[in-house]
């Protein structure tokens, strides 16, 4: 057993993609300190493994050091790959050398690998304010045409809870949030106003304020690169939704999602 193994182990269980560990993190895990050209020298946290098997503890584990900051006693791990280790895939290439697979299933498995790198894929979006729902008409010029992200906001006990709702016609979602608060019925699959703001979780008396994501406003960037997503676009409009409203559960915030 490997003096480092408890590190190998403690990354396995990670459920994160990067870990900034101090210095005095890792010798906690290990039980043990660690060697003085840990903490003088950054080769010591190369990723070159081989016969090192303190590198070959995070490598065989899925993750790499990104960087060192030795001055600060930090030393950032980042994942590579989500699932598996590289010591399984030792035992796959050594299965391989009686590999009986056809080429054509070859080829896939090859096409497949390239396939399952990790990936990153983010959003970066701008909300336009619209304001208070009771003072903000339909007409208002603020309001997009076409496809966008509404967020409706509410107090919950004192706390802001939210509403995200993609919409291929935000005017037309606005004004049928707006009739609602009034006690109309707007919808035109006969949904009534009472089961709609029953189903956004909200009061008619509330305040309300509302915020929209205009098309060309939200970009979806994967492993660093990017564009704009098209919300005219159903799929892309539920994508950038659903990462809007995952943000909002990170924010703590109570949220919802409801496709109009």
């Amino acid at each position: 057993m490997s003096k480092y193994d408890p590190l190998r182990e403690h990354l396995a269980r990670l459920d994160d993609v990067v870990w900034a560990a101090r210095l005095e993190d890792v010798e906690e895990i290990l039980g043990s300190g660690l060697p003085k050209s840990a903490r003088e020298h950054r080769t010591w946290w190369a990723n070159s493994g081989g016969s090192l098997v303190h590198q070959n503890a995070w490598l065989d584990a899925g993750w790499r050091v990104e960087r060192t900051d030795l001055m600060r006693n930090v030393v950032v791990f980042r994942r590579l790959r989500i699932g598996g280790t590289s010591l399984a895939g030792r035992a796959n290439g050594s299965a391989a050398r009686t590999d009986r697979r056809s080429d054509e299933e070859k080829r896939l498995s090859s096409v497949a690998s390239s396939l399952r790198q990790p990936v990153t894929v983010t959003l970066r979006a701008e909300w336009t304010v619209l304001g208070d729902i009771h003072k903000v008409p339909c007409s208002s010029t603020v309001l997009p045409k076409g496809a966008g992200i509404i967020r409706a906001i509410t107090l919950q006990d004192g706390q802001p809870s939210t509403v995200i709702l993609p919409t291929a016609e935000v005017q037309a979602a606005y004004r049928r949030l707006r009739m609602a608060l009034k006690g109309v019925d707007g919808a035109d699959d006969g949904e009534s106003a009472d089961a709609l703001l029953e189903k956004l979780g909200m009061e008619r008396s509330a305040p309300m304020e509302c915020d929209v994501v205009r098309p060309g406003n939200a970009w979806l960037l994967t492993d660093g690169r990017g564009r704009k997503a098209d919300l005219d676009s159903e799929q892309e409009r539920l994508l950038v939704g659903q990462l809007l409203y995952v943000q909002e559960l990170q924010a703590e915030r109570d949220a919802k999602q409801i496709i109009m």
